[in-house]
């Protein structure tokens, strides 16, 4: 449980989940192939971050959903504003939690299955 717990504190925080040093992404979209740091491997395989896709979809919908009835429920808006707001909402939370998503994605990995020093070791 401690590993599950560093390893999820450390990609809330943008971090490596392995090692928790900064720098891992190139861009908003683009995770290094490997830490920088320690060297470890996020990509195993192609199709490896479509676990992530359904982490960021599932969180960022029912966020967005919790939003939408919280509207409904709690201000006096018109049908129409709160189909905007919530149009709005689903289109631009999964792109804002995309990054996120990736890490959270490879700390679950890595609190299941730790890297071995032999992946870390090969660099390509």
């Amino acid at each position: 449980m401690h590993r599950f717990l560093t390893t999820f504190g450390r990609a809330l925080r943008r971090h490596c989940p392995y090692c928790g040093a900064s720098g891992v992404f190139d861009g908003w979209f683009t995770l290094k192939k490997r830490c920088p740091a320690c060297h470890t491997l996020y990509e195993h395989e192609e199709g490896y971050f479509l676990g992530s896709y359904v982490i960021n979809l599932g969180f960022t919908e029912l966020l967005t959903v919790l939003i939408v009835v919280w509207l409904i429920a709690g201000t006096d808006l018109s049908v129409l504003q709160m189909q905007i707001y919530g149009v709005g909402l689903a289109v631009l939370m999964p792109v804002l939690f995309y990054p996120l998503a990736l890490l959270l994605w490879v700390a679950l990995d890595i609190s299941i299955h730790p890297p071995s020093d032999f992946s870390k070791r090969v660099r390509r």
